[in-house]
């Protein structure tokens, strides 16, 4: 299953605003940070179904045919809020908030998060990841042809570790691992065709794990900052014909005008290789999947002194051996944020 339409685009997004962990807080206490906009755009993928709570629809609740997903368009609300608390040894800090890369790909998590900066080891986090509100809603069996398909709630629980500044220099470290579950999950049930074994083939829930190594070089006294990266991505599903694992590039650029004006962007490509064939496609769903990303950041725009106006583009295709697996996305977004 396509966790998302746009994940690739997303991937390296997590580290918008900052490209690894930020420094700490001068002065102990609470801190934090809030965003609040809207986006825009479109969604192409036969497996998602909407977001419950708002009442977004991801994709058609009834296909004919086996072919490439349809357009659907969308427009949604955003949140990005973090609550961090450091003690008084500017060393430690614990952290509660949502990540801007975990709606981007419609999978709505609550991080709470451990951090200690080390004197030489450099800085390291453990973050707990669980679903929150909105949920997202799939097809229970995404297969069911000429006839409107049921939603099903999905959600994820987790881990994510990062360790930045390994040993005082600019490498980042980071390895995490998503248990995916589908509350009724029924792909491949409406093919009578099929036996118990083959539907089982089908089944989309089973863990995510990721690890990556990024390095960033500085340039320019901080003015453009680039950090290349490579991945490993295992999507260890309860269904071999849902499995794939590969390798994942990635390269983000920052450009920091001092106070008045940033610019992310971020480009990645991976190349995922499936399990075993699909029994109703026979074939072995194999994939490449390309994303772009970029964000801007106006502090002081409009003569705003503590709200920081934000607008953000993303791209993302999933290009599969078996079409009907095929995902396409793009949101356009705008904000405004606030630290405190």
């Amino acid at each position: 299953m396509k966790k998302t339409v746009i994940a690739l685009a997303v991937a390296a997004v997590a580290s918008v605003p900052a490209l690894a962990l930020d420094k700490m807080p001068e002065e102990a206490g609470f801190s934090g940070y809030v965003n609040l906009g809207a986006g825009t755009g479109s969604i192409e993928s036969n497996f998602l179904a909407r977001l419950s709570g708002v009442d977004i629809d991801l994709g058609d609740d009834t296909v004919t045919d086996y072919g490439s997903p349809d357009d659907e368009d969308i427009t949604m609300p955003a949140l990005n809020l973090n609550l961090s608390y450091t003690f008084s040894s500017l060393k430690t800090q614990v952290s509660l908030g949502n990540d801007l890369a975990d709606f981007l790909q419609f999978d709505r998590s609550t991080r709470l998060a451990l951090r200690h900066d080390f004197d030489s080891l450099g800085r390291m986090q453990i973050a707990l990841l669980s679903s929150a509100f909105p949920q997202t809603e799939v097809w229970a069996d995404p297969y069911l042809l000429d006839e409107s398909r049921k939603e099903t709630e999905r959600s994820t629980t987790g881990g994510r570790l990062t360790w930045d500044k390994i040993f005082g220099s600019h490498f980042e470290f980071k390895i995490s691992s998503r248990k995916i579950e589908i509350d009724d999950e029924r792909s491949g049930e409406s093919d009578d065709s099929l036996s118990k074994a083959q539907r089982k083939l089908l089944d989309r829930e089973g863990d995510i794990n990721r690890v990556e190594l990024g390095y960033m070089f500085i340039m320019g006294e901080g003015r453009n900052i680039l950090r290349p990266s490579v991945a490993y991505i295992d999507r260890d599903l309860d269904g071999d014909a849902m499995s794939q694992d590969g390798v994942e590039v990635g390269l983000t650029w920052l450009y920091n005008n001092k106070d008045n004006f940033r610019w992310v962007n971020n480009v990645v490509y991976a190349s995922l290789e499936g399990d075993k064939k699909n029994p109703i496609f026979n074939e072995v769903n194999d994939a490449d999947q390309i994303g772009f990303a970029s964000q801007m950041f106006f502090p002081g725009l409009f003569g705003l002194e503590k709200w920081e106006p934000n607008a953000s583009f993303i791209w993302g295709d999933s290009d599969n051996d078996i079409d009907f697996n095929d995902a396409t996305g793009w949101l356009f977004s705008v904000g405004i944020g606030r630290q405190f």
